[in-house]
């Protein structure tokens, strides 16, 4: 069996959401004849998220971990913002930096790699992985999943000086890699367009479910993350995450008001709805007063399929100018039943949800676009509170209930093939099959990821 070196800076037991990304390649791997040695921050004494590999295929960095990184103390805050606004790539590279050495004794002489992946953010993994694949004398595949430096949006502050570096820095990556990879096409393309002599090194590998890939027969102990409630009509609105700068409230609060300004132009009452977020945000306006806060503990992606599920909808958001992302929680929302609200202006996010039905799409950017929105998320409401739709009905004030009824309650099965984790895993694995042995082409790789892009 082959053996890949995966610099995967959040790894499981570490609670990110990059983390969940390399943790479903390794466990994947070994089906395509690949054995995964991974480079992580993380630590196996830590809380978190569950890893199944051996101590022996982790190289851990944990003791030599940025100050800032250190949990219970909020005074490290403001240390990990400055680091990441002015040290070259972010604020892990000092550790990787101190650590080179190291790190290429352990991938050349314990994990013996035939080839390396490295995934960020954070960047400085794609730093290491520069700095030791020509050494090791193997393929090196950038993982970027998300663009860099070509966003609209930055994905953290950075002083102008470390910007202007970091281009350069994003550059020599592209440049020096065997193969890129991205999440989504969007990003991808803008990535050809930008650097078209490295084009055909480009190829997308979207993210995948966690949910599909759970043990059918395995029972897990179900553990409401929504508060029961004694009033039945009580809807529920979940946002799988926290509203933060990537992901501001301000459009969901505009929905809101707006909902409450078509239902007291027709004389519907709205009934109690819930807005469950991880961490919940400041308590809404008077003229959305039957709109109540509340959040939700930390989930096991175990447990996620559970948790989606006790909603009403599911509600996708970026930042409005990020039409380049796709919401790693989209996958997970794929594979629930509940509906999908997303307020967003990404072409990928859209084609999806159209093509699965599993929800819509609009952008609250445009006026018309937030209309419908609302018109729609208000349909959704009156729907699942039968009492108040029957009232509204009498009284003529309802939505025919068309656009939120067209969402199926499953994925259909080729979709969930589709954003399974073990497919994402094949398409990395035909990648790094291409690059390591020369009968297979690079090119014939991208044609084939690239096959669904119209789906």
């Amino acid at each position: 069996m082959r053996r890949v070196g995966l610099i995967a800076p959040f790894f499981p037991p570490l609670q990110r959401v990059g983390a969940l990304r390399p943790a479903r390649w390794t466990t994947h791997f070994p089906e395509f004849g690949w054995q995964p040695w991974v480079v992580t921050l993380a630590s196996q004494g830590e809380q978190g998220h569950s890893n199944s590999l051996d101590p022996r295929q982790t190289y851990s960095l944990h003791h030599l971990r940025s100050p800032s990184e250190r949990k219970g103390d909020p005074s490290f805050g403001g240390v990990r913002s400055w680091l990441d606004a002015r040290v070259p790539y972010d604020g892990f590279w000092p550790i990787f930096r101190m650590n080179e050495r190291r790190i290429l004794t352990w991938l050349r002489e314990v994990a013996d790699v035939d080839c390396l992946v490295s995934t960020g953010d954070p960047w400085s993994a794609h730093w290491i992985a520069s700095k030791v694949a020509p050494v090791l004398g193997v393929p090196w595949v950038a993982d970027f999943r998300d663009p860099w430096t070509l966003s609209r949006v930055p994905l953290r502050y950075r002083s102008k000086s470390a910007m202007a570096a970091d281009s350069h820095r994003e550059a020599r990556v592209i440049e020096e890699a065997d193969a890129l990879t991205f999440t989504s096409y969007t990003a991808c393309s803008r990535y050809q367009k930008a650097y078209p002599l490295y084009a055909s090194r480009m190829s997308v590998i979207p993210n995948s479910s966690g949910i599909l890939d759970e043990d059918p027969d395995k029972k897990v102990e179900n553990h409401p993350i929504i508060e029961p409630s004694d009033e039945p009509s009580e809807i529920t609105l979940l946002f799988f995450g926290t509203f933060r700068r990537l992901s501001p409230i301000e459009p969901w609060m505009n929905l809101f008001r707006q909902i409450s300004q078509l239902a007291q132009e027709r004389s519907v009452k709205l009934p109690k709805v819930k807005l469950i977020s991880a961490h919940a945000p400041s308590g809404p306006s008077e003229e959305i007063s039957w709109l109540e806060h509340g959040s939700f503990p930390i989930v096991e992606p175990s447990k996620a399929g559970l948790a989606l599920n006790q909603a009403t909808v599911l509600l996708l958001s970026t930042h409005p100018d990020r039409d380049d992302i796709i919401p790693a929680k989209l996958w997970d929302y794929l594979a629930a039943s509940p509906p999908v609200l997303s307020l967003g202006s990404s072409e990928d996010v859209g084609n999806i949800l159209e093509a699965t039905g599993r929800g819509v799409q609009f952008d609250a950017r445009q006026d018309l676009q937030q209309r419908q929105a609302a018109q729609w998320l208000l349909e959704v409401i009156l729907e699942a509170s039968p009492p108040l739709a029957h009232d509204a009905r009498a009284q003529g004030t309802a939505y025919t209930p068309s656009i939120a009824s067209k969402a199926p309650v499953t994925l259909s099965d080729e979709w969930k093939q589709r954003i399974h984790p073990k497919t994402m895993t094949s398409t990395l694995c035909t990648l790094l099959d291409s690059l390591v042995n020369p009968s297979s082409t690079h090119a014939s790789h991208v044609e084939s990821a690239n096959r669904g892009e119209d789906s």
